[in-house]
């Protein structure tokens, strides 16, 4: 699957606007245009752009609000932005870097100059989707559930786990639909929720489903889905399957723990929401000695279990004779590898995916 890079334009001069879409339409690039800060928010979210270029100026909301309403969302972490002004006040083009926009082009500008700019910020970006990319990779293809990337209805690739539990070749998915492999009323009930991602409408949900493989019982479980693409008119999503048979007791009654824990607290990880936390982890007594997992390393469950009871760096390091250096490396790993921000989400992960053994 081969798409173009998209490029959300946010300019109140429509005639330029137009220019500008024009120009890069005719260099490949996908184009969504809008002439309104506030609709153009909302584009950002829908479109998922892969490069941002809009106007300062513009009334109700300016390129600024658009920009740091963009920022507080975590819409633009990776996504370049790049304002373009008919100001060349020095001043007004500091402001707009130390927000931390990514260029400034000042009107009237070459159109030669902004196309290899935005190449110049595309190619950067791609270098850093691509990681994340083979972050994902690595994740789909070691998790223990059944995952799969799908467009509502065609499935386009399976990891191991749901191709073992369908019963079905690798080479066969295309042949089948994503509905084929659930029953009716599943199928009634995700419909609805499906199409409200392909329209930007929802960006997650989580579903009672029963399964229906080619051979063998049906399985009830929960599906989750995610947008993990999306382009005009297309949303390329995520899918995991959690089978009931698969939940470990004395995992669930940690993970139903945790999470009272944390219907009291705000959401953001504190210090006294992490100790809490750790006096439920405590109580379980989590052996790290005998933890095995294919989708973490021996020495990384050794240190997600001691973090677990709240133990500093140095302890943890005396534990299993290794340096504090290689401790922080390990957490790093295990925060990389789940897309954690911390160790609890990590825990978190962990749990909900059993690859604890309590």
């Amino acid at each position: 699957m081969n798409f173009r890079n998209k490029i959300l334009v946010i300019e109140d001069d429509q005639k330029l606007g137009k220019t500008i879409k024009n120009l890069l339409a005719i260099q490949g690039y996908d184009v969504c245009y809008t002439d309104n800060g506030a609709i153009g928010i909302q584009k950002a979210f829908e479109y998922n752009p892969d490069l941002i270029l809009c106007d300062i100026k513009m009334n109700p909301i300016d390129g600024y609000q658009v920009y740091q309403v963009l920022k507080e969302s975590s819409m633009i972490d990776q996504v370049p932005f790049i304002f373009i002004t008919g100001s060349s006040d020095l001043k007004s083009i500091r402001f707009g870097l130390d927000l931390g926009a990514d260029d400034y082009f000042v009107k009237p500008f070459d159109n030669t100059t902004l196309v290899h700019a935005i190449e110049k910020r595309l190619t950067k970006y791609r270098k850093l989707k691509e990681i994340g990319k083979r972050e994902f990779r690595a994740l789909f293809n070691l998790i223990p559930n059944s995952c799969f990337l799908f467009d509502g209805n065609t499935i386009f690739e399976a990891n191991q786990a749901l191709i073992k539990l369908l019963g079905i070749q690798q080479d066969e998915l295309t042949t089948y639909t994503f509905k084929d492999f659930f029953d009716s009323t599943s199928v009634r009930k995700l419909n609805e929720l499906i199409i409200r991602c392909e329209n930007g409408l929802l960006h997650s949900f989580s579903e009672s489903v029963t399964v229906k493989p080619l051979t063998g019982t049906r399985l009830d479980g929960i599906l989750h889905v995610a947008v993990y693409e999306k382009y005009p008119g297309y949303s390329l999503m995520v899918g995991l399957i959690s089978l009931n048979e698969d939940k470990n007791d004395k995992n669930e009654v940690l993970i139903s723990d945790v999470l009272n824990v944390l219907k009291k607290e705000n959401i953001i990880i504190t210090d006294s929401l992490g100790e809490k936390l750790t006096d439920v982890f405590k109580q379980h007594r989590v052996n790290y000695e005998k933890q095995e997992s294919g989708f973490f390393s021996q020495r990384e469950n050794q240190v997600l279990c001691l973090s677990m009871e709240g133990l500093p760096t140095k302890i943890i390091a005396d534990k299993l004779s290794i340096s504090d250096r290689t401790v922080e490396k390990h957490r790093a790993k295990l925060m990389e590898k789940t897309n954690s921000n911390n160790m609890i989400e990590v825990i978190i992960f962990a749990l909900r995916n059993n690859l604890l053994k309590i």
